[in-house]
């Protein structure tokens, strides 16, 4: 008896430190069965990840840098972080749009074209020191949270404690037993009404909810009031009968800046089910950029809460000094007006129904992210929590097929919830943080196009949709680039980085000489193409208007691109029949086996050995990305034969033809400058010139291109090890150009650094860094999972369909169903040991030839519509 009484008194203290202590760590392995729920509670757990543990974001700024282990819900416009803990939770509010303006220029600086020819020359006489006119680099706007809402209760001893993400419909659930019973809320932000909806329920034994609803201090989140947000004014506003409670923000006002009059709303609309609302002031603000009492709403006895969030911006907040005095607020009006009409559309008889609200959202979403099914055969460890499943991975030396389900599954869960509007922003859509690590930008010469990766062939049609639009909103910046840094027309050159809002080229230095990095209309563009090529030619609804994927997108943007390469060739820059890089003013035509140099050039973000500058010439991704460019231009004029186009296929041809070569070194490694002057620099993260290898195509039909590429990847890996290597899109990139060679060793040696790594949160949401060295946020692995695995299983091009290209060894059975495939057609995939079932589903009446990796192909005639199966033995 006495021992018994010694064992429940150690469970009641273990039970107790789990209520008193932020649990960011794995909790104590004695009576779990007691402290912790199982995946049982949630049905069979498909397409569920689940964690036993939380972290704790206190009202005073305590582990608020924990807000990382969140778990995410989003419609690519609102989204929402939530904590999950059990009494003192925070859900962190967001929208995809919102970046806070600076003092900073939102134009592409005059004097850049001026420096061109500075540029060139330095280049051409190998000087390093040009300084870029001793320019600062100037910014983009950084992304920026939301309200932080706080739901508290009385703290209690609790047990079977669980929170989970549902992939299907995007809830994200809580729930716990104490001593008044189990309770549960779940919430979701809703695709069909664009809002995020919270139901909290009264305990299973009928105790009733008494909490209080407050906003957080911004200070209260990291890295608050380090940047131009210490400008901004805000109000915690409540109204009289507590029916919202939200936070009302005016942005600091630069003269500048489109946003001078421009500011933001957090709103949360409070029903309750039985009990009492009422308004009450908590202590007073620590924010000096608080103009208001620190409101809340206290909710006594209810049996159920809703909570109906939404947050918007406007460009229109009115006057920076007339804010405080302002007691009219236009937009929390509209968005009052919106979710109340979103309650009054799933009410009966004057109830509020959550199951009502998440059917249509649940056809969207669910429909969507069921679109492909993968399975792997394991252990059956698919049923364990993402802390063991992390605890399981991070010790084994395979790549742990249940655990490369559940973070694929997540990776397109992700991807789904950024997706519609934008493309995935450095942190996805989603931050805890003010002033967040690079802004959370969108980077577009590695981070962003990671993350797209697997949004065509991994069919999250919703994705492909939205980073068109991201792309079309960026055109007229983009054309503006080409002309102030070229001097060019009817040219487009993207910048590396644009905040959403605006892609002018600002960032740029001596050190980071982004205005010169030429390659990336053009890889920017191969999603849309590759888009086309998984689902054929489309409408797509743009501000209004239907544009014709194919005469109103791709070739006039592909068209843009190709001139921009057409202008940025020069005869006074070329090599000779030597391959020595040479000048001579005036020079209007090249001779016979002279070649274009491509000057100036930039290999993100590396520079040759001993030449300190990045300022180049001929990087092998610019002449890769030019290659690539026009081709796809090519297809296209081929595929809308408007008037004159074989003219231009004539014209594009001929500038193919006298673009740079490729150049190897002594190791035969691809280099990453087809420049003599130059020495290789393998101490860095980016592979920027294995871009023949993937996004392009070239080593497809190029064996020693192809062999080339490996030896680049194993020199990198070898000279760069503990060194620059612990950037997670790194290792990402990886991956991906180990797929597209076809090397199923050097792909599971790269995924497997990575998901043995640090990088992963129990909620499956990544750091930037496998480490966790730099302490940064970062979806680059979280979604870029997609395309690792899609590459991995499945390599396709038009009338080319390719299975488990570089597939680890250990992965001995599995399927995945629903893959699209760039050549219009799903495809779906089912192994095992012996044996492989390929069934190919084509859109359109084509030829396709189809194989098993390393074994002959079979061609085969598909009628629109046409389904086949093909069987393969190892």
């Amino acid at each position: 008896m006495l021992k018994q009484k010694l064992k429940l008194t150690a469970i009641v203290l273990l039970t107790a430190l789990c209520c008193a202590v932020s649990l960011a760590g794995i909790l104590p392995v004695i009576s779990e069965s007691i402290l912790y729920g199982d995946i049982s509670m949630l049905g069979d757990g498909k397409n569920i990840s689940y964690a036993n543990t939380f972290s704790e974001l206190y009202s005073n700024g305590y582990n608020s840098v924990a807000w990382r282990e969140g778990m995410v819900s989003g419609n690519g416009i609102n989204g929402v972080v939530v904590a999950g803990s059990p009494y003192n939770d925070t859900h962190i509010y967001q929208n995809i749009y919102f970046i806070m303006p600076s003092a900073d220029p939102r134009y592409t600086p005059e004097e850049v074209g001026s420096e061109l020819h500075d540029a060139r020359q330095a280049v051409i006489n190998l000087d390093d020191t040009w300084d870029v006119g001793g320019r600062n680099r100037t910014f983009d706007y950084a992304f920026h949270p939301s309200h932080r809402l706080r739901i508290s209760q009385t703290k209690r001893l609790y047990r079977n404690y669980i929170r989970w993400t549902n992939y299907e419909t995007a809830e994200l659930g809580v729930r716990y037993t104490d001593i008044k019973g189990t309770w549960e809320r779940v919430s979701f932000t809703s695709r069909e009404d664009n809002v995020t909806i919270t139901k909290l329920t009264q305990s299973d034994r009928g105790n009733k909810l008494n909490l209080t609803i407050s906003i957080d201090d911004n200070s209260t989140m990291p890295n608050f009031g380090r940047g131009d947000e210490a400008k901004m004014l805000y109000k915690k506003v409540v109204d009289e009968n507590c029916n919202y409670i939200a936070e009302v923000a005016h942005y600091p006002s630069y003269d500048e800046s489109e946003l001078k009059n421009g500011g933001y709303v957090g709103f949360t609309q409070i029903i309750t089910v039985g009990g009492t609302k009422e308004r009450v002031t908590l202590k007073p603000s620590r924010d000096s950029q608080c103009l208001s009492d620190n409101y809340a709403v206290k909710i006594s006895d209810a049996e159920e809460v809703y909570l109906i969030t939404i947050s918007d911006r406007t460009f229109d907040m009115g006057e920076y000094d007339d804010f405080r005095a302002t007691a009219s607020h236009p937009l929390l009006d509209s968005l009052y007006a919106h979710t109340d009409a979103v309650v009054k559309k799933y009410s009966e008889n004057g109830c509020f129904s959550y199951q009502k609200s998440l059917i249509p959202h649940t056809l969207k979403h669910g429909n969507a992210f069921k679109a492909v099914d993968f399975e792997i055969g394991g252990d059956g460890s698919s049923t364990l929590s993402n802390e063991k499943l992390l605890k399981k991975q991070r010790a084994s030396k395979n790549i742990e097929g249940d655990f490369i389900e559940r973070a694929y599954n997540q990776g397109r869960y992700n991807q789904l919830c950024c997706g519609g509007s934008m493309a995935p922003r450095l942190y996805g859509m989603w931050t805890g943080e003010w002033n967040p690590g690079w802004r959370s930008i969108y980077t577009m010469d590695a981070n962003v196009n990671l993350q797209v990766s697997g949004m065509n062939t991994g069919n999250v049609y919703e994705a492909g949709v939205g980073y068109i639009k991201f792309i079309l909103r960026q055109i007229p910046d983009w054309e503006d680039n080409a002309k102030k840094v070229y001097g060019m027309v009817d040219a487009i050159q993207a910048p590396v980085n644009t905040d959403g809002d605006r892609a002018m080229m600002v960032e740029y230095d001596k050190w980071y000489p982004f205005e010169y990095w030429n390659a990336g209309a053009s890889w920017l563009l191969t999603p849309i193409y590759e888009f086309w090529q998984c689902y054929g030619n489309t409408t797509i609804e743009y501000q209004g208007e239907l544009l014709d994927l194919e005469r109103d997108v791709l070739l006039p943007l592909l068209t843009k691109q190709a001139n921009f390469w057409e202008q940025l060739c020069t005869p006074e820059y070329y090599t000779d029949v030597n391959g020595k890089a040479c000048y001579q003013k005036g020079k209007t035509a090249l001779n016979e086996g002279e070649r274009y140099v491509i000057i100036p050039s930039y290999s993100p973000e590396n520079n040759p050995l001993g030449y300190t500058s990045t300022i180049t010439a001929n990087a092998t991704m610019d002449i890769s990305a030019a290659r690539e460019g026009l081709n796809m231009t090519i297809v296209m004029e081929n595929v809308v034969k408007a008037s004159g186009y074989e003219d231009r296929i004539a014209k594009w041809s001929e500038l193919l033809s006298l673009l740079p070569e490729y150049k190897f070194d002594e190791t035969g490694a691809l280099c990453e400058w087809a420049m003599s002057e130059y020495q290789e620099n393998n101490e860095h993260r980016h592979i920027s010139h294995l871009y023949p290898a993937w996004p392009a195509y070239e080593t497809q039909t190029d064996d020693e291109l192809r062999e080339a590429c490996n030896i680049a990847i194993d020199n990198r890996n070898r000279l760069n090890k503990g060194k620059d290597d612990t950037a997670s899109h790194g290792w990402v990139h990886k991956v991906l150009v180990g797929a597209r060679l076809k090397n199923a060793d050097s792909t599971a040696f790269a995924l497997h650094t990575l998901v043995s790594s640090k990088i992963y949160f129990t909620s499956l949401m990544t750091d930037h860094n496998i480490d966790r060295r730099l302490g940064v946020y970062c979806t680059d692995t979280g979604i870029g999972m997609v395309g690792m695995i899609d590459e991995m299983l499945l390599y396709s091009n038009t009338g080319v369909i390719e299975a488990l290209p570089a597939i680890p060894t250990e992965w001995t059975q599995g399927s995945i169903q629903g893959l699209r495939a760039r050549t219009n057609a799903q495809v779906d995939i089912w192994w095992t040991e012996t044996q492989i079932k390929v069934t190919v589903t084509s859109d359109k009446e084509q030829n396709i030839n189809i194989s098993l990796y390393g074994q002959n192909q079979v061609e085969a005639s598909f009628m629109a519509g046409e389904s086949k199966t093909f069987t393969f033995t190892r």
